[in-house]
């Protein structure tokens, strides 16, 4: 009989043990899913920040290449004929892929933080390229 309680006693320790490490591991686990929860919403607002900041400086470079395209496209109305037809269709091929970066900005989604990184440097290129475009066609005119 006495070792009958002391089986139960045994099995009823073991039993305890178990419960109470589970609910530990419960607690744990509540808190990495609240800290994950707060790390994305951190990083989501860091994004936020950065890509208003980022979309401000896209914008001043490209109304710069516009501005510079619509000067350019204004004095070639008072150019030869010969001239017209040299830089018509560069003019406007760069008017063309300052719009095809316009429309890239806008549907833009944020795929992580890799992809943000890549997409900012390869859209850096780019309008730098057009504008690059631009200064070297301005200096062909002159």
């Amino acid at each position: 009989m006495k070792n009958k309680y002391s089986i139960l006693a045994a099995i009823l320790l073991i039993a305890g043990s178990l419960i109470t490490s589970c609910d530990s591991n419960g607690d744990n686990a509540k808190e990495k899913v609240t800290q994950a929860n707060k790390e994305m919403v951190d990083a989501q607002a860091q994004f936020e920040k950065e890509w208003q900041q980022f979309k401000s400086n896209i914008e001043v470079k490209q109304n710069a290449n516009q501005k510079n395209i619509d000067d350019f496209k204004t004095a070639m109305e008072t150019t030869s004929r010969k001239f017209k037809a040299k830089y018509q269709n560069e003019v406007l091929t760069l008017e063309q892929k300052n719009i095809e970066l316009q429309k890239r900005l806008n549907n833009y989604k944020y795929e992580g933080k890799e992809n943000w990184e890549k997409f900012k440097q390869d859209y850096n290129n780019d309008i730098d390229s057009v504008g690059n475009a631009l200064k070297s066609l301005f200096e062909k005119k002159y």
